[in-house]
This record gives structure tokens, sequence and C-alpha cells, in this order.
């Protein structure tokens, strides 16, 4: 006994894209949808990158800012502390004067030691080390090791500061190619297609109407 022929498959209708894409001719609509998928796989690398990269870079450049403020008034506060300190006019032997200098040594000592703990980097820590040690004494040695640390410590905010604005550049780089490779995404594959498809229906609605 033979089996029954089976009934033939109704064909499917195509859909409107499809037949809007018959007249798709700038290259193959599969090879425009792979060159788009490529092109949007590597873009949205790099606009991870991109997002990555701005977030340390602005993280980097609030906290060497901060820094570098703290940084400025503590030289500041070393600087008339110096001052006061190895100066031979009267006027800073008064009592209240030294108790005035006192205090202001006693103020920097306690803001850099909390300073240095905040630190992770091991030579800036020594840095701030050898500024407390310029604090202890008015050795003339001491104390411009002392002011040449807190020097080096505000350069090297400086020097943070330019890296984070080197990482913003790169992010304009990043910002601009990924630019590009949506522009070529669409250029290639959405607005063509949706041009056709739109003068598609646009055609169909007319045909309609009439």
């Amino acid at each position: 006994m033979t089996t029954p022929p089976m009934p033939p498959r109704q064909s499917v209708g195509r859909s409107s894209f499809a037949i809007a894409m018959k007249d798709y001719t700038f290259i193959r609509p599969g090879i425009a949808v792979s060159i788009s998928a490529g092109v949007l796989a590597i873009a949205l690398l790099l606009g991870l990158d991109l997002i990555a990269s701005l977030r340390h870079a602005a993280a980097t450049e609030t906290q060497a800012a901060s820094a570098s403020q703290t940084l400025h008034t503590y030289n500041a506060g070393l600087e008339v502390w110096h001052q006061m300190a190895t100066s031979t006019d009267p006027a800073y032997k008064r009592p209240e004067a030294v108790a005035q200098r006192d205090a202001m040594r006693e103020g920097l000592r306690t803001q850099l030691a909390a300073l240095s703990r905040s630190i992770k980097d091991s030579a800036d820590q020594g840095l701030v080390g050898t500024v407390l040690l310029g604090l202890a004494t008015t050795n003339a040695d001491t104390t411009t090791a002392a002011r040449q640390a807190m020097i080096v410590l505000l350069a090297h905010q400086d020097a943070a500061m330019f890296q984070a604005a080197e990482i913003s550049q790169r992010g304009v780089l990043l910002a601009a190619v990924l630019l590009g490779l949506t522009i070529v995404a669409a250029g290639t594959l959405v607005i063509p297609m949706a041009w056709l498809y739109i003068r598609y229906k646009r055609g169909a609605t007319i045909e309609v109407k009439i």
C-alpha cells in the first residue's frame, strides 16, 4: 500500500518589507546586514570602552583636583609657619604670636597625618613624612626638604590631572570613531532600507485610494 502524496504546501505571502527590498540594489541585503552587524558590534565595544575611560578620567580628575586644592592650602600654611618660626622680628616672639604659630603647626601636623593615611602611593606617603619632619624643627636643611617635598606632592597631583586630560582626549577620539561607525552602519543598511520601505508603503497607499 502506497502512502498518498502530501497535499501541496500553501505559499506564504511575502511581507511588504520583503517586497520593498527587491529594489535594494546598493549591495546584496545579506552582505549589507553582515557589514552593519559587524560595524555595530565594534561600535558597541568602543562605546563601552569610551564609557569606562570617561568615568575613570572624571574620577581621577576630581580626586586630583581636590588633593591639589588641599595641598595648596597646606603649602600656604607651611610657608606662613616657617616664616613665623624663623623670623627675627620681635612681633613673632610675643606670647600670642608663639601660641598662634604652635596652633598652626599642630593643625598642619594633624591634617598631614590624615592625608598620609588616605594616600595609597608609598612615595607620596614618604613625601608627607618629610613635610611632617620639617614641622618638628626649624633646622634649615630639614625645613627646606619639607618645602621641596610639598612642591613634589603638588607636582604629582598636577600630573594626575594631566593624565585625566589625556584620557579625556582619547575619549573624544573614540567618540569620533564611534560616530563614524554608526554612520557607516546607518548608511549601509538602515537608511536605504527604511527609505525603500517608506516609499513602497506610500505607493501602496496611493494605489488603495485610487
